[in-house]
């Protein structure tokens, strides 16, 4: 996992079409994304090599008269490339947190560009850690009777870090003075 902070750009906001998009500002603002070790290019790189292996492999079983074990080398090889195909198009799920002057929103977008976002009002979310067995956790947001649990891909020191930084960024947005109220 990965995380992006950001604590004062804005955020775009048109509540209907008739209206002027309204520039809000940026109290926090986090990209969570699943962390893979093996880059893209290093992958097609191991692929290469495998397929290497595979074709010597193939040659020495039909040099032998083994000729049907290279239908199940070729599929073994299809069936990795498979594999990480699937779990490469499952990384590129993410979720962002933006906390601004009026709302905390939370925005997943899903593999196929899908995304859904929850609204939360700052001021009576509770950012909640839930211990579960074997050192796991639970990241959640709780309002008003809802529950979101977000951040699944991190790990637990992960979600314990990002909850400490969320519940950070909430006491301070709670204790500003707001600009339209000020006179």
């Amino acid at each position: 996992m990965a995380t992006k902070t950001h604590n004062t750009d804005t955020v775009e906001d048109c509540a209907s079409l008739d209206e002027a998009p309204k520039a809000r500002r940026l109290h926090f603002n986090a990209t969570l994304y699943v962390h893979r070790s093996l880059k893209r290019k290093n992958f097609n790189r191991m692929i290469m090599i495998l397929a290497a292996f595979c074709l010597f492999a193939a040659i020495r079983f039909i040099m032998i008269g083994a000729w049907p074990v290279v239908i199940f080398v070729g599929i073994d090889l299809v069936a990795l490339w498979l594999a990480f195909h699937f779990n490469y198009r499952a990384a590129q799920r993410f979720e962002t947190v933006q906390l601004t002057d009026r709302d905390l929103l939370v925005t997943r977008v899903h593999p196929n560009g899908r995304a859904q976002t929850w609204r939360f009002e700052p001021y009576w979310v509770q950012v909640r850690l839930r211990k579960l067995d074997d050192g796991e956790n639970e990241l959640s947001l709780r309002s008003h009777g809802e529950r979101l649990s977000f951040g699944h891909f991190m790990l637990p020191d992960e979600r314990r870090e990002f909850a400490l930084a969320l519940e950070s960024a909430l006491t301070r947005w709670r204790r500003r003075i707001p600009v339209d109220e000020t006179v």
